[in-house]
């Protein structure tokens, strides 16, 4: 894996800032190009828990997720983050993301295409309880 290629990536859940799992990027992070929203998509719970959210795509223009947006290399931690999140069923989609200063970017984001439960209040899962029911 080449150290020197790079990807934008925006982070809506667990991988945000403060989460449980920014871990795995804070000390990959490039770039922090700060908060945007990725446009077309919405948050889900899933049906038994809060633990973290589920991006689906709507093609609503008005459905905007909240998320964080990084710049990260693509070495052997980000692949290997990228790798689990593929395993636990998500895909890997590119994005439309506006950022704070109206920027539109493309960005790597992890979206859902199987069941889900409610949606997510305001579209910004960090703003949200996150517990198991």
């Amino acid at each position: 894996m080449a150290d020197d290629k790079k990807i934008l990536f925006a982070a809506y859940g667990t991988l945000r800032r403060g989460e449980r799992l920014h871990s795995w990027l804070e000390d990959h992070i490039i770039e922090d190009k700060g908060l945007g929203t990725i446009q077309y998509g919405r948050l889900h719970y899933a049906n038994n828990h809060r633990a973290y959210p589920y991006l689906v795509w709507t093609g609503v223009p008005s459905n905007k997720v909240v998320c964080e947006v990084y710049e990260l290399p693509l070495n052997e931690q980000i692949y290997s983050m990228l790798q689990m999140e593929v395993n636990a069923g998500y895909s890997l989609s590119e994005a439309e993301v506006e950022l704070a200063d109206g920027t539109i970017v493309d960005a790597l984001v992890c979206s859902w295409k199987h069941g889900y439960g409610e949606p997510v209040k305001d579209n910004d899962w960090k703003a949200e309880e996150q517990v198991w029911l």
